[in-house]
């Protein structure tokens, strides 16, 4: 299925490191964490592991134990450790970052309700149904109070609810319920990895055509060959005269920066039907979203 797609812009081009690096690295904490995620990504677990260690060193030497940088590292090495098949490690990790981000934070905040989402989908995936069900109900509750109703977000932690629950009551779920709570599990690990610079330039110039985007929520980059990546997001678009908002994709293209290995230049931006994303990835998977996304982007990775 080909994508329907809505606006194509010139971004501002901005280079993101995305090679390995060493204790000595000048890489910020933020910078270390984020690489430790597109190293994992890219089924590096190993090099994940020990730049997500060397980022939580760095955020414990310079903002302390209970920072919430040093919780980001710890919630990353969560992630990293899961990946491994480290359950013990990877709770051990999620429950340090929750306890600093409670005492920074407080007990309901969005970054508590992230964290125990990570750690409801570690039970999960080690069939402690009872103990999942009950986490993503104290993560429902936080974010009850931040969105509406009737977001897509809400409704998600429903069924993964109701998913454990029929497993821990010996309830077989439907295909597409697990297929849910698998998804969600998946989406805790996939980080924000473009710069801010970036989403704000789209964001304000779409803004100037009354098209606003909210709700960026990232899912798995797509590595064109060796000639750069394509980070999708999906998000909700409205405008400004109307009340009711649209499921995109949003896409951010870079391309491989020629002066510098491990880097990339974001080049341009593109909205997409959600549902042409979600049919593509069901018919033809990444194979068949890498495909079409070179034909979104015309001559950038020709």
């Amino acid at each position: 299925m080909k994508f329907f797609y809505h606006v194509a812009m010139t971004m501002v081009v901005i280079v993101m490191c995305c090679a390995g690096c060493s204790k000595d690295s000048n890489k910020t904490v933020e910078e270390l964490n984020k690489q430790a995620m597109q190293l994992l990504q890219s089924d590096q677990a190993a090099k994940a592991l020990e730049t997500v260690t060397d980022a939580l060193e760095k955020a414990e030497k310079e903002y302390g134990a209970e920072h919430q940088e040093t919780a980001a590292c710890l919630e990353t090495m969560g992630i990293v450790y899961q990946a491994m098949k480290e359950p013990l490690k990877a709770e051990s990790a999620y429950k340090r970052a929750l306890s600093i981000i409670y005492k920074i934070k407080g007990e309901d905040s969005i970054e508590s309700a992230k964290i125990l989402n990570n750690l409801a989908g570690l039970f999960y995936s080690q069939k402690q149904y009872a103990s999942a069900a009950s986490i993503f109900k104290q993560s429902l509750a936080i974010v009850e109070k931040e969105f509406a109703a009737d977001d897509p977000r809400l409704e998600m932690l429903r069924k993964n609810i109701k998913i454990c629950e029929d497993l821990k009551n010996g309830k077989e779920p439907s295909p597409s319920a697990e297929q849910v709570a698998g998804k969600s599990d998946s989406q805790n690990k996939i980080q924000d990895l473009v710069p801010d610079q970036v989403k704000q330039s789209m964001l304000s110039q779409l803004a100037e055509q009354n098209i606003f985007i909210t709700d960026l929520q990232p899912r798995n980059p797509v590595k064109i060959d060796n000639k750069g990546i394509v980070f999708p997001y999906h998000a909700l678009k409205k405008s400004k005269d109307s009340d009711s908002a649209q499921e995109v994709v949003v896409l951010f293209a870079s391309i491989a920066n020629p002066e510098k290995q491990g880097a990339f230049l974001f080049q341009k931006c593109r909205l997409i039907s959600f549902r042409s994303y979600l049919s593509t990835m069901k018919e033809g998977g990444v194979a068949q979203l890498k495909k079409e996304l070179i034909e979104v982007f015309p001559g950038l990775y020709s």
